[in-house]
């Protein structure tokens, strides 16, 4: 992420204002003048792939392109070559922008999406946002001076189009085109040559006469889908403290007041059944996101998290929900899980939070300990299977009794002492 911020005149007044509602901890920044914001950015062509986006927040008086206009260098550099980098630096050094931000790691392939973060202010309120379709000559689709949602939770949704740099004439060949259009390595670079100085316009879409067709890589505007909403951001960091057991990547979720993900002494919900014996993240996702009483729902972790290593997210919270809760599959246990039950989540920018998790049984598989009866990657030898229906115990959530050496697992190969895993939570906007 490239960022340029600048400090807002009269902060220390705002502060002492805030201060007489209510004073925050030593060293709290929760009352800086700025806002988050989790910006979405959605292909909707069939046939196009998008550079990963360039977002920015700014004041009202700056565009980042305007039809009938020049395209700036960077722009260009953009809507010609896929020059992320040369575009971010050109905003960050702007000083009417406030935050700059790169949304996607990678190309945005039709029909996906990808998201980021960034910060706005009062004085920098609106935010423009542009990637290339990389199958053009000098194409981009995106949207300028956005008006920002102010109201912790609300978003705004905007349908934008594909338009023409007017900086390079659309030969359509893949001589001229960047890669990876079309993925054979016949693909080269933008052309000086071809260059035509005009103006921003909207794009005419693939006239077929070059390499490419309309059918293969043509699209309907609009092109692109623009969400963006205001949170609160933490950083999410899970350590695995066992020496012996993978844990799957781990579902966190934030809740109001009584609701849980889990609760010892009740039953396990079906979710969470899934989680425990089949390390059915997906499931428990799915449960929680559709459930009352619960926020929001991330994943933290892109693959099992090994024994001693760690995985950390940045998960935007849209609501007000004040606690967390996490759970992650102990993958070498019939029905185990590492948890974290409602605990408090950092009130003030700046601040942290670290919980210990331990051990759980879901109370839902009698623990065999049998290669055949666990899901894999447990023995890394192709010998684990899945959970099986006829070992259900109907039981409920209690603490893990840890591996007693029945079956294929051993204590001293398998086993752990609680806590098991170590959740830290940083409020960062």
């Amino acid at each position: 992420m490239s960022q340029r911020r600048f400090t807002v005149l009269g902060l220390a007044a705002m502060l002492l204002a805030a201060m007489v509602v209510i004073a925050p901890p030593a060293g709290a920044t929760g009352y800086l003048p700025e806002r988050t914001y989790r910006v979405t950015v959605e292909n909707l062509t069939d046939n196009q792939t998008f550079t990963p986006a360039v977002a920015a927040t700014h004041q009202r008086t700056f565009r980042l392109f305007e039809e009938g206009a020049a395209a700036s260098p960077g722009l260009q550099q953009l809507a010609e070559n896929g020059g992320v980098p040369v575009l971010a630096e050109e905003l960050a050094a702007n000083h009417r922008v406030h935050d700059v931000a790169v949304v996607g790691e990678g190309p945005i392939a039709p029909g996906a999406s990808a998201t980021g973060y960034v910060t706005a202010t009062r004085h920098a309120n609106r935010l423009s946002v542009a990637g290339m379709l990389i199958c053009t000559n000098d194409g981009f689709a995106g949207a300028t001076a956005l008006r920002l949602p102010w109201r912790l939770g609300s978003e705004r949704t905007v349908a934008a189009d594909a338009y023409d740099a007017g900086t390079e004439i659309n030969t359509e060949l893949y001589v001229d085109l960047v890669p990876p259009c079309d993925g054979m390595g016949m693909t080269g670079t933008s052309n000086p040559a071809l260059a035509e100085n005009g103006v921003v316009h909207g794009h005419p879409g693939i006239g077929g006469s070059g390499d490419l067709s309309e059918a293969s890589h043509g699209w309907m505007d609009p092109a692109m889908r623009i969400t963006v909403e205001r949170v609160r951001l933490f950083e999410v960091t899970v350590t695995n403290l066992t020496g012996t057991q993978l844990l799957t990547p781990v579902v966190v979720a934030t809740q109001y007041g009584r609701h849980r993900v889990f609760r010892p002494g009740a039953a396990a919900s079906p979710g969470l059944q899934q989680l425990a014996e089949n390390g059915g993240v997906p499931v428990l996702v799915d449960e929680l996101t559709a459930k009352r009483g619960i926020g929001t729902v991330a994943v933290v972790g892109d693959g099992p998290i090994a024994p001693g290593a760690s995985a950390t997210a940045m998960v935007g919270v849209g609501d007000r929900a004040g606690r967390v809760s996490l759970a992650g599959m102990l993958i070498c246990t019939n029905d185990g899980f590492a948890g974290v039950d409602s605990e408090r989540l950092p009130r003030w920018i700046g601040h942290s939070r670290t919980f210990s998790g331990n051990a759980y049984d879901a109370g839902t598989e009698i623990n065999t300990e049998q290669y055949a009866d666990l899901v894999p990657p447990c023995d890394g030898m192709g010998m684990s299977g899945t959970s099986n229906p006829a070992l259900a115990e109907n039981g409920v959530v209690h603490g893990h009794a840890g591996i007693v050496g029945s079956g294929d697992l051993s204590e001293a190969g398998h086993g752990w002492m609680d806590p098991v895993i170590e959740v830290t939570v940083t409020r960062i906007g």
